[in-house]
């Protein structure tokens, strides 16, 4: 089965507007691929939805456990420093640790690696494509 890391772009996206992030996090609910995620992912997470969008604690704590949930967590035990927003290392980090196929972003400085490593960077849309929308 095809896994993929869901940068906190996409998570945010979904839960604020419809669209093709609204999709691919529905697809990981449905089952239709594995997610993975770090405690870093989802400490970032958290901490745009409590301060940036001030998202009830509550809220915020029921979809991390819910990620969690629906999610392989990992522990990358390797550093990557390859674009210069240092959150955006950490979402590659998870996919090699995890051994993901796809990372999946809205982020253009990291859509610009195209590829990392065995690790392909793509849009939600076409992340929907290839796992065949709905």
């Amino acid at each position: 089965m095809i896994r993929a890391v869901l940068d906190v772009n996409v998570l945010i996206s979904a839960l604020f507007w419809r669209g093709a992030p609204f999709e691919v996090v529905d697809a990981l609910f449905e089952g239709r691929y594995v997610g993975a995620s770090s405690l870093s992912i989802l400490r970032e997470l958290t901490e745009k939805l409590q301060t940036k969008f001030k998202v009830p604690q509550e809220d915020v704590d029921q979809l991390v456990m819910l990620l969690l949930l629906r999610c392989v967590i990992v522990d990358p035990p390797r550093t990557v420093r390859v674009v210069a927003d240092e959150p955006d290392n950490r979402i590659l980090e998870c996919a090699l640790a995890s051994h993901c196929k796809y990372v999946v972003t809205g982020d253009r400085h990291i859509l610009q690696l195209k590829e990392y490593e065995t690790v392909r960077i793509v849009t939600p849309r076409e992340f929907l494509r290839i796992i065949g929308s709905r």
